[in-house]
């Protein structure tokens, strides 16, 4: 393992008119290391993962003296290049499954979209890493559940449907 940090957020603040959300926020996280983000509800956990991932509302103001993905400045980089790590490089996985998820849409095809934007594989090869990954994340009966809906599985099965999704970028 390198021993450079795989994510450095320095000085975040994220601001929603004159309330701050966020106040000067600064933390490493290295490669094989679990890190936690705890507090209240309300406290800006998730505003600060949305915040590396760019993914804030338009009403938010963000300011960081750096946020690095190993040696790569995130800050500097065009949106439209920075769609092309979202998924592929950094991921969230939301807490909540249920209001990420498509409910209209099989997690098969939901885990494969993010393979058909990120990776160069014909249909057969995508359906075979779907598969993969729906095994890998311990689903059962895996062969049935890629045609499923969200509404068909249990919660810890639709969390697990996320981490899938995450994997596959």
């Amino acid at each position: 393992m390198s021993n450079k940090p795989l994510l450095t957020v320095n000085c975040l603040t994220v601001s929603f008119g004159q309330n701050k959300v966020v106040d000067d926020i600064s933390f490493t996280i290295n490669p094989g290391e679990t890190f936690a983000l705890v507090g209240e509800s309300g406290s800006g956990k998730s505003i600060t993962a949305l915040s590396v991932l760019r993914l804030l509302p338009n009403a938010a103001r963000m300011q960081a003296t750096s946020i690095a993905l190993q040696d790569q400045e995130l800050t500097k980089i065009p949106e439209i290049d920075f769609c092309k790590l979202r998924g592929r490089r950094i991921g969230l996985i939301f807490q909540d499954p249920m209001s990420s998820l498509n409910p209209v849409m099989p997690i098969g095809d939901q885990i494969a979209e993010v393979l058909k934007l990120h990776l160069e594989l014909g249909k057969e090869q995508i359906q075979q890493r779907v598969l993969e990954l729906i095994k890998q994340v311990e689903i059962p009966e895996p062969e049935r559940r890629i045609s499923e809906y969200p509404h068909q599985l249990s919660g810890g099965q639709r969390q697990r449907v996320m981490i899938a999704i995450a994997l596959a970028g």
